[in-house]
């Protein structure tokens, strides 16, 4: 039997709640278990499937050297290597549904050390954003659902994985560092049975929503939605979001905002990690500013400092 386990804010304490309504609905002798990258808080009537993660002191130093979104993410192979024992364990992101049994992951746990969602399943022209190069830098393979089972293999996987995000676990695409997700990418040549799936029913999200049909999902990831607005920002991507999941989205933000704990955690900020820096501009506004730099470069090799000297030095 598989058990599940999540890291969250607390803010996202609903989404959690509601997703181990869903855990109970499909598997309902398996536990789900929850570690906090924040400050812990009371909560009132815990849904019974639920396990707690106590504190975890490999992580303690890490509060002050990553952001909240680093430090959240950069969490899960440490909340893997605590929790796993005898039973292969699936990570879900906290903002994720799921749908139904994941019966070809457990089957293929049975024998692989751990089984990796693919962030796309064919190639795409690279006229949106997402694209291929936004993956080269943040990750292939999708770090919101994964699984792993016990074994020599997935130690030294998730040993090697926890050594790397002590020190370079940050975004810093340019430096080779995307969070947790990109360490991904090395995995299958790294560590033998180590397997990428390729299942358009498992890991929809907004990245990849449009090449998916819709048709039995298994399961729904909705990070960075907004729900006040019910949409996905415009800095996240400009890519067609199809009905299937916009409506599916849409749904997920009304039980998340009628849950009886929203109200009171729902706009808590992190207690643990730096500020992060602010969201970005929408990417059409990126384009048009890389058009125009491009622009003043160009002038500037015709005649040198023509356009804004003081910012090209």
């Amino acid at each position: 039997m598989i058990q599940f386990f999540t890291v969250c804010w607390t803010r996202q304490i609903p989404h959690v709640f509601l997703l181990a309504g869903q855990i109970a609905r499909h598997y309902p002798s398996a536990s789900l278990h929850v570690a906090w990258a924040d400050g812990h808080v009371t909560l009132p009537e815990v849904p019974a499937n639920v396990k707690w993660v106590e504190e975890i002191p490999a992580l303690m130093p890490l509060r002050q050297r990553y952001t909240q979104t680093e430090l959240l993410e950069l969490s899960r192979p440490f909340v893997a290597r605590h929790l796993l024992a005898g039973d292969p364990l699936v990570f879900l992101h906290p903002e994720s549904e799921l749908l139904g049994t994941l019966d070809r992951m457990e089957i293929l746990l049975q024998e692989q050390p751990a089984v990796l969602c693919s962030q796309w399943l064919r190639p795409h022209p690279d006229t949106h954003l997402p694209d291929s190069k936004f993956h080269l830098n943040y990750g292939t393979y999708f770090s919101g659902c994964w699984g792993i089972r016990p074994g020599a293999v997935t130690d030294s996987l998730l040993n090697w994985w926890c050594h790397n995000l002590e020190t370079r676990g940050g975004y810093q695409p340019c430096e080779g560092r995307g969070s947790d997700q990109l360490w991904l990418d090395m995995t299958p040549a790294l560590f033998e049975g180590t397997y990428p799936i390729r299942d358009a029913a498992y890991g929809i999200q907004y990245a990849n929503a449009f090449e998916r049909s819709g048709t039995t999902p298994l399961t729904f990831h909705y990070g960075g939605y907004d729900y006040g607005q019910k949409q996905f920002p415009a800095y996240l991507t400009d890519r067609p979001i199809p009905d299937f999941f916009r409506r599916a989205a849409a749904a997920y933000a009304e039980k998340v905002l009628a849950h009886p704990l929203y109200a009171s955690l729902g706009t808590k900020v992190p207690a643990w990690g730096l500020p992060d820096p602010p969201k970005p501009v929408a990417i059409g506004r990126q384009r048009w500013a890389d058009r125009i730099g491009k622009m003043i470069r160009t002038i500037n090799t015709w005649q040198p400092g023509f356009l804004f000297p003081q910012a090209q030095s």
